[in-house]
């Protein structure tokens, strides 16, 4: 493992700043588009083909199962450079949109292209990204993690009025082909063409002891890793975080429109606003503060936000309550980012991210498959608000039991 030589935080966006660039452009228009407007899916899905909303819910968060790949996709990349790891994937991602557009009806086709949306969609997402601006940024690391992260919240921005246009004029299949031109069209030249992982010869270092290349693999040592208190701490806080957040997102529109709002549209713009001023707020924060506390704030503000939501409430706690939900939403990249890169060698960034994007999609499918199937047994989104609200209450806590140190002292476990 290397270190990097001191450099102030212009000169690391100097040297890095194309590489934020292409990860921002990448995660724009790749699996976390589909992420950020799959609500804009439910109804037309459930019109056209008959399948009930938690059955849609159902076979999406069958599909994240896929997503047990990503500790693979992330050795991968350890091994082999996140920059043709993250090119492939985003390829693969558009093909299988392709694929859900020509959807007949048999139910069982939904979900098999999901969950091969699941295995390929970690390799296009802040995993391998992460893994690449970690290398090049250390001062303005948070800053350049959520400016990355952030391409999320502008694709959302920038393209769902374009899907939801494709979706009232062509149907399902206008809306998948659309995430399919985007995905293929444009996130896969740029980050094959832009991204570029860290070399030492890119940049002067000051060495370290090496290890043999077969240790930072060995069983033991990543074994002693999981079992450390940072690692289960972040895992217990990015599985609590998802399964609030991914309820909401997913069922967002079906949401407002059941709390009484017409013109869902605007605020779902709003949502992805939020959700942006939330990745490049918070890490820049994290450079500048305890990361552990910051993110602890965000995520019990957040809880509130998710009873703000209950029925009944006013328009204004509506929107208050989408602000809340979507700092956090904003949070959960920078976040995993942020503390793997901390608490751990980096030869083991891919790997270590993987496992942890792997528990936090977990928290996802339960968070989609609970919210879905709670409207279907009480016709209301409140119990499983307040569920979310509890289940942010734990994540809490155990941000704040994530250790204050740096990988250094892992290295010595």
């Amino acid at each position: 493992m290397t270190a990097l030589t001191a450099l102030s935080t212009r000169q690391e966006w100097q040297r890095g700043w194309h590489i934020v660039a292409s990860g921002h452009v990448g995660i724009g228009v790749g699996a976390g588009l589909y992420f950020y407007t799959s609500s804009l899916f439910v109804v037309p899905a459930s019109e056209t083909f008959g399948w009930t909303r938690g059955e849609i819910s159902a076979g999406a968060a069958l599909g994240l199962l896929g997503s047990l790949s990503a500790p693979l996709i992330g050795r991968l990349a350890d091994r082999y450079g996140a920059r043709i790891v993250a090119g492939i994937c985003t390829i693969a991602i558009g093909l299988v949109f392709a694929a859900l557009s020509q959807v007949t009806g048999p139910y069982w086709q939904f979900v098999v292209l999901s969950a091969l949306l699941g295995v390929v969609a970690p390799g296009a997402t802040a995993l391998t990204f992460s893994r690449v601006i970690t290398g090049w940024f250390d001062r303005a690391k948070g800053q350049a993690l959520g400016i990355m992260a952030a391409g999320a919240s502008i694709g959302a921005l920038l393209f769902t009025p374009l899907i939801a246009y494709m979706l009232a004029s062509h149907g399902i299949m206008g809306g998948y082909l659309t995430l399919a031109a985007l995905a293929i069209g444009v996130g896969a030249p740029v980050i094959l063409v832009f991204m570029k992982d860290r070399t030492d010869k890119d940049q002067p270092i000051v060495p370290e002891p090496m290890a043999k290349e077969s240790d930072p693999a060995s069983k033991r040592r990543i074994w002693s890793i999981i079992r450390s208190r940072a690692f289960v701490a972040l895992a217990v806080s990015v599985f609590c975080t998802n399964v609030p957040t991914s309820g909401v997102l997913t069922q967002l529109e079906p949401l407002l429109l059941f709390n009484g709002v017409t013109d869902t549209a605007p605020l779902i713009s709003l949502y992805a606003i939020v959700v942006l001023v939330g990745r490049v707020g918070i890490g820049w924060l994290f450079d500048r503060g305890d990361a552990r506390y910051i993110a602890a704030s965000v995520t019990l503000i957040a809880a509130a936000g998710c009873l703000m939501f209950l029925s009944g409430a006013p328009a204004w706690m509506t929107i208050a309550a989408m602000v809340f939900v979507g700092l956090m939403q904003g949070m959960e990249v920078d976040a995993i980012g942020f503390f793997v890169a901390q608490q751990f060698p980096r030869d083991s960034f891919g790997l270590l991210f993987g496992l942890l994007l792997t528990i936090s999609l977990l928290g996802t499918a339960l968070g989609i498959v609970g919210f879905g199937t709670l409207y279907d047994a009480t016709q209301s989104y409140d119990l499983a608000l307040a569920i979310a609200a509890g289940v942010m209450c734990a994540a809490f806590v155990s941000y704040l039991a994530i250790p204050k140190r740096g990988h250094a002292d892992m290295s010595a476990q």
